[in-house]
Order: structure tokens, then sequence, then C-alpha cells
């Protein structure tokens, strides 16, 4: 039986998350990961901010619609970073129409340089996550000094020890962070939440790559260690492809061949793979 792959929004930008839904579809994926939430705290850039399509409240039925009549699930929500001031109350909102929409997963990025009080508010998420059935997924990136490697993800969550608090690996910034394979592989499996599929050119650190995380090589175009990622992780992990291609697109390539061909690319990377836990 294939692995699931859940298609991430970013992989068609232009796309309206409804249309998205489809897109994923007609390409052969069974899930997609949205934006129920922009918050403005981490992501001040007014029009960066706007070009991520989200999901609100008057848009939810016709996408509940088309995620029945496309037999699509959703898989992660995104984002509800800790931050300083983290407004946790207000991150309900996306959380609730998430878990309407019957999303699984939700996304955090830490912010927060003081590791106390990120630790108590990362709880206090992973609480409200849980009153809406959702698990909590931690992202290390580059780009949040907080939480900047994957050992600092494990310290994380060991630190706040909820049963719904694990590890979203992205291939992008585990590379950029200097992880390995080998350190996904010594990491039991509760550790895990989800990871991330994507390609990219060398295997050099970088605290400053926002231009390359939003655009993105297919899987197999660079020298990322792909095939060893996945073989790292339990087969059970949820896996996402989160291909933007800024390139492709001003190419006039549609949002849904760039998609097809990501999981086309995805997909022969995984058959590839062997399991091995």
């Amino acid at each position: 039986m294939a692995r699931s792959l859940a298609l991430h929004q970013i992989t068609a930008m232009e796309a309206a998350p409804a249309d998205l839904v489809s897109i994923a579809s007609d390409v052969g994926c069974q899930q997609v990961c949205i934006f129920t939430h922009i918050p403005i705290s981490a992501l001040p850039d007014q029009h960066i901010r706007a070009a991520f399509p989200v999901v609100t409240r008057p848009m939810g039925r016709k996408m509940l619609e088309r995620l029945r009549d496309r037999c699509i699930s959703v898989g992660n929500i995104e984002f509800f970073p800790v931050t300083a001031d983290a407004p946790i109350e207000s991150y309900r909102e996306g959380l609730a129409l998430g878990s309407e929409l019957g999303a699984q997963r939700a996304v955090t990025h830490v912010h927060d340089p003081s590791d106390a009080r990120a630790v108590e508010t990362l709880g206090r998420l992973a609480d409200v996550a849980a009153e809406y059935g959702l698990s909590l997924g931690l992202e290390f990136m580059g780009l949040t000094p907080a939480c900047n490697s994957v050992g600092r993800a494990v310290w994380f969550v060991t630190q706040v020890a909820r049963p719904n608090l694990g590890i979203g690996v992205d291939a992008l910034h585990l590379v950029r962070t200097g992880g390995t394979p080998a350190d996904l592989a010594a990491l039991p499996a509760h550790y895990f939440n989800y990871a991330q599929i994507c390609d990219g050119h060398g295997l050099h650190l970088s605290a400053d790559y926002l231009p390359e995380a939003l655009d993105r090589m297919m899987p197999g175009d660079g020298d990322f260690p792909l095939k060893a990622m996945i073989e790292a992780l339990p087969q059970a992990v949820a896996l996402d492809v989160e291909v933007p291609s800024v390139k492709l697109a001003d190419a006039g390539i549609p949002a849904v061949d760039r998609a097809r061909e990501a999981v086309a690319r995805a997909r022969a990377l995984i058959d590839s793979a062997i399991v091995s836990r």
C-alpha cells in the first residue's frame, strides 16, 4: 500500500485553498496542509503575509465540501508561533476551524529567546491544541534562533513533556541547521510529529535563507540527503510535499503541473527507501 502524502499549500501558493484540495486529488495526494492562521508578530512583512492563502471562517463550508467531494483530509494547519507575547487565546479560532475541517496537526515555531517563558507558552499551546483534538508539531529552523536545531527541538519537547507535542522535520531546515539523517535515526519514534520533503543545492549552514525557503528545488534536483532522511524516520511519520518554486511559477508552469512533478519525485524517493522502523 502506497504511503500517504500531503500537499502543502506553499507548493501552490497561487491556488485558493479549495483549489489546492482539487490539485492534491488530481496529483495523487491524500491530504493537504493549509493555513488557518497567519500571525502578524511572527510574520510582520505585510506583503509576505498577504501571499499566504488562508482558510477563513466564511470559506469553511466550501472547503469542507471540497474535501469531502475529493476524499481529501487535512494533515497540518499553520501556523501558531511561540513568541515573547504569544496571544495563545487568539489562536483558538484558527485551531477550532482546522479541527472542524478534520485537521490532525498544528504547526508551531519558537521565536521567544527566553527558554523558561517559551517552555511555558509551548506547554499552554499544546494543551489548547489538545482541546481541539490536535497534535502539535514543533519545527526547528535556522530562521528562528530560539529553536535552530534538531537538538533544540528535542530539548523543548522533553521540557514541555506533553503527549501531543513532537518535532516537525523539514528537509531544508534540517540541512541548513547542520542536522543529518543520523540525528533523526538516533531519536525514539515518539519524538516525531511530521516531516516535509523538498530539495536544495548545497549542504552549507545558514541562519538567513528565507528566499530559498520560498523557492525550493524539486526532490532529486538538489543534493539534500532525502532518501537517507526518509529511511531515518519511522514509517508512521506523516510526510508532506512542500516545494514552492518561484522560478517555475514565473516561467508559467501551472500549479497543478508543478505539484504533480513534486509529488511524483517524492513518491519515487519513498518507493526507493528501505523501511527500517
